[in-house]
């Protein structure tokens, strides 16, 4: 169970100074993502990438230490850098049953790649974009086959759908297909940054594209090989975490009480600034290049 962060840390030598300061608390936690960090991995550039995310976005320092914590307790367990590389997100959200902001931690698109050819089971994966004037043609049946030719004379038109296709280690491959119907309506039931009146905003606004090439990805992953980092970077992305105790992010997002499902938080009585228009980020490679990200 998640404690107060000077009664979680203090008999380490690394305990906070004050806890009141945020930075000096990521600072002093450097040993403690290195010891859950994967081989190779850097705790002093996750320290780092932190500080930057706190300058980028400084209504991290108004959410719950906990929560921002936590989120990079997952980031150094999953080995993904927050806010470069396109790995992974810290985005601050507005808490109606607490009444304050807390760190939501979202995934990236490459995130998702990353992890994914890190487990060995995947030579490939990546997701496009389908227009309207391109050539498209899916056939389901006993050999599933996907054949795209982008239209690179004149426009490409509207965009129509969005597919992910992983290739095996092993041999084989799977593919997955959304429409941009079906992207719209999974935004509308699953974005978590909405207006009082209901209106989406943030990334799923900013970065439509890019998010539903990350959409497809977590779909198809329900058909790849099962990999444990890519399962856990799935059941925690958008989620709130708010234990550091390092098997926490084994337990389900919505059976332990110590990591929240951000979608169920109420935002009606945001603060004003809370719905002003979020300005896009600088990706730095979140998503591919065909993703006008």
């Amino acid at each position: 169970m998640a404690r107060n962060l000077v009664d979680r840390i203090e008999t380490t030598q690394n305990a906070p100074a004050k806890k009141d300061d945020l930075r000096a608390n990521i600072e002093k936690m450097e040993q403690q993502f290195a010891m859950a960090m994967p081989r190779g991995m850097e705790a002093a550039q996750l320290v780092r990438d932190a500080i930057t995310c706190l300058k980028q976005n400084p209504k991290l320092a108004q959410c719950e230490q906990m929560s921002v914590l936590g989120s990079l307790m997952t980031c150094a367990q999953l080995g993904l850098r927050p806010g470069v590389l396109g790995h992974a997100w810290l985005l601050p959200f507005w808490d109606g049953k607490s009444r304050g902001y807390k760190a939501q931690l979202v995934v990236g698109y490459q995130g998702l790649v990353e992890l994914a050819h890190r487990s060995g089971k995947v030579s490939s994966l990546i997701a496009r974009t389908v227009y309207s004037n391109d050539v498209f043609d899916v056939d389901y049946g006993l050999e599933d086959r996907l054949i795209h030719k982008p239209n690179l004379k004149g426009s490409r038109g509207d965009i129509v759908a969005f597919y992910a296709i992983a290739k095996f280690t092993t041999g084989g491959h799977a593919f997955l297909v959304m429409t941009y119907d079906e992207m719209i309506e999974y935004r509308q039931a699953n974005a978590t940054a909405k207006t009082k009146e209901g209106k989406v905003f943030g990334p799923w606004v900013d970065n439509f594209e890019g998010m539903a090439h990350k959409t497809c990805v977590r779909q198809l992953a329900k058909w790849m090989p099962k990999s444990t980092d890519l399962a856990r970077a799935i059941e925690h992305d958008e989620a709130v975490r708010i234990d550091l105790s390092p098997d926490a992010i084994d337990h389900p997002v919505h059976v332990d009480p110590d990591v929240i499902d951000a979608e169920t938080s109420d935002a009606t009585d945001a603060p004003a600034d809370y719905y002003a228009e979020v300005p896009p980020a600088d990706d730095g490679g979140m998503f591919p290049p065909d993703a006008g990200e």
